[in-house]
């Protein structure tokens, strides 16, 4: 059997579109032997003009303009840019990234991030690559950026990003809603007292996993801090992953806050600290809550990045899932009546099970497994979607 070579390629210009690559890489390989996958950043080798002219940006805005990001995003929704940049930034900015797919010679590409869906689609357009292309999103809802004519079928997070891509021109028959893809491992089932034993935790006192801080303007030390205002002993759960400047920040507060304060940088172990905890206070990621989700653990969310996180912040607030928390002011309020309700916390966990897709990266492997066979895909395309719009061959 000849082995069908795919690239997974991804813009990390936020951790969760890599997360969501990785899963859906290990995800290809459980399928089989016969595929060979390669995960690719288009930053790594992307020239520094491109980083100060397409990514600082968007972090520059986000920290001292939040106000004009979000303009921009509203804009770009209300005129349908189907570009998040010229054409020819992606093309010479990161020259390298398609160097290296013409080089590969893929079977099929899988795009993770907008940007490297733009990227996809100008490589098939300029003939780097012939392979069809897969978008898969991170995202519960979606922009016009991701309507690339050369994209041959899209995995979504949710029935509204699919409504929106079909409100655009893309047919029904060509998107499957599979979810966020996430590492199964969160939809484990634990044994809570074991796990809170290994962590030094006490059984009867209450946890707080705090997350955020590692992309965009969440002040995880002032959200910790504030926790002491909730008038319950609880214990906190402090990830600042890769960041090291918040992870100093969180350091600091060790004891001058009067809280059972328990820190981590980057750990693969956040499976664990979900099934310890019970609430999560975070921004509304698309990655991180769609881990929630499947770990069962309701959320607190705050300091949305201006435009998609707002909207997943209503998505999942509408769902029941989650609480939003307007101002730092409020998170002491919403924990201490949360606490207080261990009936509603219950109904949040359990509705947060039913809503979640912990298989998302099962079906988008098969997706890309149906893309790579000729026939099963023309069958893919010919499938009608069935009522929660899933492609009847994932049924």
């Amino acid at each position: 059997m000849r082995t069908k070579n795919i690239a997974i390629l991804s813009l990390g210009i936020g951790a969760g579109h890599l997360r969501a690559a990785e899963v859906i890489h290990r995800a290809l390989y459980d399928g089989g032997e016969d595929i060979e996958a390669r995960t690719m950043d288009a930053l790594d080798d992307a020239t520094r003009w491109f980083d100060w002219v397409y990514v600082r940006p968007y972090w520059w805005m986000l920290w001292r303009a939040p106000w004009l990001w979000r303009w921009t995003f509203e804009r770009r929704l209300t005129h349908h840019h189907h570009a998040t940049a010229p054409a020819w930034v992606f093309r010479h900015g990161c020259r390298k990234a398609l160097n290296q797919l013409k080089a590969m010679s893929p079977h099929l590409v899988i795009a993770t991030e907008v940007g490297a869906a733009e990227l996809a689609a100008l490589g098939r357009r300029e003939g780097v690559f012939s392979a069809p292309i897969l978008a898969v999103q991170t995202d519960f809802v979606t922009e016009p950026p991701w309507f690339q004519p050369e994209i041959d079928f899209y995995c979504v997070g949710s029935e509204e990003a699919k409504r929106q891509l079909t409100g655009w021109g893309v047919s029904s028959h060509r998107i499957v809603t599979c979810g966020i893809p996430v590492d199964p491992a969160f939809a484990l089932r634990f044994d809570r007292a074991e796990v809170m034993k290994a962590l030094g935790l006490e059984a009867r006192r209450p946890v707080i996993l705090v997350m955020g801080g590692g992309m965009g303007p969440a002040p995880l030390d002032e959200i910790v801090r504030s926790l002491e205002r909730c008038g319950q002993p609880v214990q906190v759960l402090a990830v600042a992953g890769r960041n090291r400047e918040v992870r100093l920040r969180l350091e600091q507060l060790r004891g001058r806050v009067a809280l059972d304060l328990h820190i981590f940088g980057w750990t693969e172990n956040i499976p664990e600290l979900m099934a310890a905890a019970d609430v999560l206070i975070t921004k509304p990621g698309g990655l991180t809550t769609s881990e929630a989700l499947a770990a069962g653990l309701p959320m607190v969310l705050t300091h949305p990045i201006p435009g998609p996180e707002e909207r997943h912040l209503h998505y999942l607030t509408g769902l029941e899932v989650a609480v939003g928390a307007p101002t730092l002011a409020d998170i002491p309020k919403i924990i201490s009546a949360l606490l207080r309700e261990p009936q509603r916390l219950k109904a949040m966990s359990q509705r947060a099970r039913e809503l979640a897709r912990p298989d998302a990266a099962d079906g988008v492997a098969q997706v890309a497994r149906a893309l790579l066979d000729k026939e099963t895909f023309i069958d893919l395309l010919a499938a009608p979607p069935s009522r929660s719009g899933e492609s009847a061959y994932l049924m």
